[in-house]
């Protein structure tokens, strides 16, 4: 799974984090309920999904009631988390609804959502229906086709396909359970 790798996006994240501890002291369940939602929004954003199960394992009960955004956010992650319902974990982020605080971090994670998606996607198949990547992207045909051309696939026209340029390899040959754990991802899209 990737994770968030540059210096403003780790220092954002530190940022989240201590906010969610702050508020954690406050005992407050609205403000809390507020720094968690932001949070667990930055988690699914980064892909870091354990992070964001136990985030919301340690949030009080009080807090989860106190937040519809912290309860929509949750729901998106777990779906996520599946990748059974990652259709409907987009949909969830883009329909919301969502306060006025929450709105651009659920923005934010349904793009990196679909971007890793389309990861998926490009390095599973090397040709696939665009009404299969609309429906996986939960986005309409017209969306999921400038998405993709954006990304530089072949777009054909007549069988209503594209052919995917899978993803730039990345550093150095996997090893040991990074070997492992990018195979379980391909496999677990296949079967989904």
């Amino acid at each position: 799974m990737a994770a968030m790798d540059t210096t403003g996006d780790s220092t954002r994240l530190a940022a989240l984090e201590e906010d969610e501890l702050q508020a954690a002291d406050a005992g407050e369940p609205v403000a809390l309920g507020a720094a968690a939602t932001a949070l667990l929004l930055a988690y699914v954003a980064a892909d870091q999904l354990e992070d964001a199960r136990h985030l919301w394992r340690r949030t009080p009960e009080a807090a989860r009631a106190a937040s519809g955004d912290l309860r929509g956010a949750w729901a998106a992650a777990t779906a996520l988390r599946g990748r059974a319902a990652v259709p409907s974990a987009l949909a969830a982020l883009d329909a919301g609804p969502w306060g006025a605080a929450a709105a651009p971090l659920a923005a934010e994670a349904a793009t990196s959502a679909r971007r890793r998606e389309l990861d998926v996607i490009g390095a599973a198949y090397l040709e696939i229906r665009l009404a299969k990547v609309a429906a996986a992207l939960a986005q309409s045909d017209q969306v999921a086709l400038e998405a993709c051309r954006a990304r530089d696939w072949i777009y054909r026209a007549k069988e209503a396909t594209l052919v995917p340029r899978p993803p730039a390899p990345a550093a150095p040959a996997f090893e040991n359970f990074e070997q492992l754990a990018q195979l379980t991802q391909l496999a677990t899209h296949l079967t989904a």
